[in-house]
């Protein structure tokens, strides 16, 4: 059994993201999150995409769940902090994820409705909105 229910699966595979799971950690890897051109670097490298993970809860269709990770290490090309980054990494495959920690408010879940599709937002509204914390 994985960490989803079998619609998230069908949502990820349809997306064309490519995931990997580690049951016993709850991670889910998702291992091509494209990226906004002109945002983010690593090594002085424009990124176009990261690896994202997320820890999933047991209780994930009632939660949620409010951080994430990325690999490799990035900043924003414009050199601005990224507030909340960085600091209580996670090892996946002897790599380095970086936290997002951004504090979703809990009426912003809806449980046994909201799935993976909420948690992509999520991500996607953080990578997109560096400087803002919810």
């Amino acid at each position: 059994m994985g960490l989803l229910f079998d619609d998230d699966y069908i949502i990820l595979e349809d997306s064309g993201l490519t995931i990997e799971e580690d049951i016993n950690s709850r991670f889910l890897v998702i291992k091509n999150y494209p990226l906004k051109e002109g945002l983010y670097q690593s090594n002085g490298q424009s990124l176009k995409e990261i690896e994202v993970l997320l820890i999933i809860p047991s209780n994930y269709n009632t939660s949620g769940g409010d951080m994430f990770w990325t690999y490799p290490k990035i900043s924003r090309i414009d050199g601005v902090e990224i507030p909340a980054y960085g600091g209580d990494p996670r090892i996946y495959n002897e790599k380095t994820y970086d936290r997002w920690s951004r504090h979703w408010q809990p009426q912003t879940w809806i449980p046994k409705k909201d799935n993976i599709v909420k948690l992509l937002s999520r991500v996607e509204w953080a990578l997109q909105n560096p400087n803002a914390n919810r």
